[in-house]
């Protein structure tokens, strides 16, 4: 892996440079999460079929896990209301 270096605008815009975006395939539009720590920031390239799931697709398979575990209303309502009982 190659180091390059870029500079932030005044804008707060960071410029990715050409070689690495030919190299990761970064096109214009794509979308990035960012993580910042400390002194350094990393940018993950979210992939177009994450960003165009639906709602329900993205929450299907936590439901399912809540019926394994048989996990109801009731129980995540105890639950929020102990939590904010301990928080006070």
């Amino acid at each position: 892996m190659e180091v390059e270096t870029t500079k932030i605008s005044p804008k707060g815009q960071v410029v990715i440079p050409s070689r690495i975006r030919r190299e990761l395939g970064i096109q214009n539009g794509d979308r990035f999460l960012v993580f910042g720590k400390n002194n350094t920031v990393i940018f993950k390239k979210i992939e177009k079929a994450v960003i165009e799931k639906t709602f329900d697709e993205i929450v299907e398979p936590i439901r399912k896990r809540i019926k394994e575990l048989r996990i109801s209303r009731e129980d995540v309502d105890r639950i929020i209301h102990e939590i904010r009982s301990e928080k006070r």
